[in-house]
């Protein structure tokens, strides 16, 4: 577990190990991609990387080429027993707030609020292969310019969306 304390974070973060992210809470323990040279994401999780947990932080203000090409988080492929939780995806423009490439098993997205996403992008997306066992609950996903939530490219088996707000 890397606890992370309060405050902004000006930087990229690459995941290339089981591993959780912690912070404080969202508003609190910010990671800000203001002012970065060229596109990116504010947390790429590399592929093959599972049991991943993100939580209790906000990633905001990334720029990215495209809203399958970048994200505030983005799971490169294989990224199995993700977790999400408790995180502000914001401002990510040109890039989506949530990406997680398939095939994927075991996401869980609870209480994530993913908004102002820009030029073909989505508040949450999971693309490509199958996707299984997906949980997407009590989220908040607004003021993107293609999509809320998107399940795309593939197939999916044991889906399940409760108590979002998407609008």
């Amino acid at each position: 577990t890397l606890a992370i304390a309060a405050g902004t974070y000006n930087e990229r973060v690459t995941l290339t190990k089981q591993l959780t992210l912690d912070g404080v809470g969202a508003g609190s323990t910010i990671l800000d991609g203001t002012g970065l040279a060229g596109n990116g994401n504010g947390i790429t999780i590399n592929t093959g990387i599972t049991n991943v947990t993100i939580k209790d932080l906000t990633v905001r203000d990334y720029a990215g080429a495209s809203g399958n090409a970048n994200a505030g988080i983005y799971g490169i492929g294989g990224n199995n027993n993700l977790t999400v939780t408790d995180v502000d995806l914001a401002d990510n423009l040109g890039g989506s707030g949530f990406y997680a490439n398939g095939p994927i098993d075991n996401v869980l997205l609870n209480n994530v609020d993913a908004h102002g996403h820009t030029v073909g992008a989505r508040g949450i997306v999971i693309w490509n292969g199958h996707k299984s066992n997906i949980t997407i609950t009590n989220c908040e996903v607004y003021n993107n310019n293609c999509c809320g939530i998107e399940l795309q490219d593939g197939s999916a088996s044991g889906v399940t969306m409760t108590n979002n707000n998407v609008h």
